[in-house]
């Protein structure tokens, strides 16, 4: 095979080499979070075992009447559209709302779009930490303010959490690597998630 028709192939590993997303870059790239927390079934999650795939982290609540259910289906589109590299994406949903989601509901949850992705739950000093360490905001917000103000608060009181919504994307070897916004086009988030895939560690 000539120089001339070598140049092509050269020129694309070594591209993929340094596969870079300029409008989604977390700058400066930084290592991921530590995430540990006790699943549903009983064992230990931890990010760190994860080396060596793409993770998508995102943070929401059962109760969520929009954002979550919305964010959890395009993650189960994108998991469809992404085919066999599909196997090296991992996708990890935390609870912003721990008062009421449990491990249970949380898995039961997360199950209905799609059988593969984790749910998580963290105590809340751990999970402040957490919000912290990934820039999440999550506020609660009671639909009457006067209503339940003279009410101790229970799990079972009405109230939405507004929380930064968005997808975190960890790259094979654990650095959190894009910010992706809510409401980024499939194809361009689909774009965005496959150079990473296609990364060596």
């Amino acid at each position: 095979m000539g120089a001339a028709r070598l140049l092509p192939i050269i020129t694309t590993v070594l591209l993929m080499g340094c596969w870079r997303d300029k409008d989604f870059a977390v700058e400066p790239a930084q290592e991921a979070p530590a995430l540990e927390a006790t699943r549903a079934s009983g064992t230990v999650f931890r990010l760190s075992a994860l080396r060596g795939k793409v993770v998508i982290v995102s943070f929401g609540y059962t109760a969520c009447p929009d954002v979550c259910p919305t964010t959890l289906s395009r993650l189960n589109n994108l998991q469809r559209r992404l085919g066999l590299w599909a196997q090296d994406l991992e996708v990890v949903f935390v609870t912003v709302d721990p008062e009421r989601d449990t491990e249970r509901r949380l898995d039961d949850y997360v199950n209905v779009f799609n059988r593969r992705f984790t749910a998580l739950r963290l105590e809340e000093e751990s999970l402040t930490k957490l919000l912290s360490a990934y820039r999440v905001t999550a506020t609660r917000r009671y639909p009457d303010a006067e209503r339940y103000s003279n009410h101790a608060f229970t799990g079972e009181t009405p109230y939405t959490v507004d929380h930064t919504g968005g997808y975190f994307v960890i790259d094979r070897g654990g650095t959190l690597r894009l910010r992706i916004p809510y409401d980024t086009p499939l194809e361009r988030m689909q774009e965005s998630v496959e150079g990473l895939l296609q990364e060596d560690l």
